[in-house]
């Protein structure tokens, strides 16, 4: 694929201008998709990078306060949206956290806790996705030996179930989706006929579709982490063009790598937040999408949450003197939160998140139990089963909590056990707290048999996943 040529006079005012007009020069990337070859079976077959013996290993970990603190405060889930409706196709959305592994820990189990955790607890949503940076050690004999790099497919063992195919294998990365959506529907001829018409200068439909589709494919590059990394990098020169000839979704999309870092060019990584919140800004004044503009903010919010940027000089100089106050960081945080929810109130935000992708089981779950406490049950209800009976662990503790509140015990242990034997996170604690709770009031029948499950919230107890003093009375 041939690489365009770009505009003689770029547009100064925009952040796509600059030495990111274009990445380095790049070879056509692998055409198919982006996954790779098992991880988990060559972790399997040679697992030597361990120095923790077998009883070291079967020895529960127990988070200390300072890790505690670390996965709370944890939130860094950036989001991107392409409307993909011109071609006829499902939108292309995209939900990523970029966590830099080496800087947060040093210690080898905490850093395994940290990420099983937030593998654990991550939004089931579409393309929802971890980006992992471990670094990469030396390269000998053509591969890398960074510990955590080497060692990190290992760690993954008991959360497979969780995970949506083999973690993505980048340059010091991987990219581990928790739901991954599978473009069936782009064939070859598709995809050479995108790569066609993404060619011309004036289109970006094409353009948008191809860089969706680089960034989230479905086929295979075997495990080359430089096709993977050629991938991302084309994505993003589609999204450069784009944004040039004025997208608003490439705008969006352009911040969403630079906040997490995606793409890197020889020894420099693309990780740059200034510049992301100055695209987000752009496409939250621009845009007339409730959509993009909540996106937007919510991920401008997101970086100040997560200290990626600082509040302005002449902001700092106001806050100082002030006692008792939120750090300005917060504050700035739930300004832009404040401000995306407040483009629409939240029934209509999940009601339109419902009519612009039936799939979205997430807001599905939400959006029932809102109508359900405002006593439209029967709505409720039939929204709610729908996403429960689709295997979100959510919905299904949802529906869970509204029979127990009904003291119709039967069906909530039946939807309660289904959330909980799926042992993700919150939810599937919750559930499994609940049932532990009917079990002792004499709620739960005797030849129904909930031990499996017992045992699992006993093992997440041990293993630091749930603290002691949780409780789930509340179900958020």
């Amino acid at each position: 694929m041939s690489t365009e040529t770009q505009a003689s006079k770029p547009n100064q005012d925009d952040e796509t201008s600059g030495s990111d007009t274009e990445s380095a020069s790049i070879s056509s990337p692998y055409t198919r998709s982006i996954k790779t070859a098992s991880l988990f079976t060559e972790s399997r077959t040679a697992s030597t990078s361990s120095q923790f013996s077998e009883n070291d290993q079967n020895d529960a970990f127990t988070p200390n306060a300072k890790l505690r603190k670390m996965e709370k405060a944890f939130l860094g889930y950036y989001e991107c949206l392409i409307d993909n409706s011109k071609l006829l196709i499902p939108p292309s959305s995209f939900s990523t956290a970029s966590i830099p592994l080496k800087k947060l820990t040093t210690f080898r189990e905490e850093r395994k806790h940290l990420i099983l955790t937030r593998i654990k607890e991550s939004p089931y949503i579409k393309n929802t996705s971890l980006f992992i940076i471990t670094g990469k050690g030396r390269k000998k004999k053509g591969e890398w030996s960074g510990k955590m790099f080497k060692e990190l497919p290992e760690w993954l063992y008991d959360v497979e179930h969780l995970i949506s195919g083999d973690p993505i294998k980048g340059l010091e990365t991987y990219e581990i989706f928790i739901n991954k959506e599978v473009n069936i529907e782009i064939n070859k001829i598709t995809l050479e006929k995108w790569e066609m018409e993404a060619e011309k200068k004036n289109d970006i439909t094409h353009k948008l579709a191809l860089a969706g589709f680089y960034m989230k494919g479905n086929d295979g590059n075997d495990g080359d982490y430089g096709k993977t990394s050629k991938c991302y990098l084309e994505a993003k020169n589609l999204y450069l063009k784009a944004a040039k000839l004025g997208s608003i979704d490439a705008k969006l999309c352009l911040g969403y790598i630079y906040c997490i870092g995606l793409t890197k060019r020889k020894f420099v990584s693309d990780y740059k937040p200034d510049k992301a919140k100055k695209l987000f800004k752009k496409v939250a004044k621009k845009t007339d999408d409730k959509r993009m503009a909540g996106i937007a903010m919510r991920n401008i919010a997101t970086l100040y949450y997560g200290k990626e940027i600082s509040p302005k000089l002449h902001e700092k100089m106001k806050h100082i003197g002030f006692r008792n106050k939120k750090p300005l960081y917060l504050k700035k945080a739930k300004k832009w939160y404040k401000k995306s929810l407040d483009l629409e109130d939240t029934e209509n935000l999940f009601e339109k998140a419902v009519l612009f992708d039936d799939d979205n089981l997430y807001a599905k779950a939400k959006l029932g139990r809102i109508l359900i406490n405002k006593n439209d049950i029967n709505e409720g209800l039939k929204i709610l089963k729908d996403a429960a009976e689709k295997g979100l662990d959510m919905g299904q503790t949802y529906l869970g909590e509204f029979y127990e509140k009904e003291k119709n015990y039967k069906e909530a242990v039946e939807f309660y056990s289904k959330a909980a034997r799926q042992n993700r996170g919150y939810y599937s604690h919750a559930a499994q707290y609940r049932l532990n709770e009917l079990k002792s009031k004499g709620h739960v029948n005797e030849d129904i048999n909930i031990e499996d499950i017992l045992e699992y919230y006993r093992d997440e107890c041990k293993n630091g996943y749930i603290e002691v003093k949780e409780n789930f009375e509340k179900i958020r």
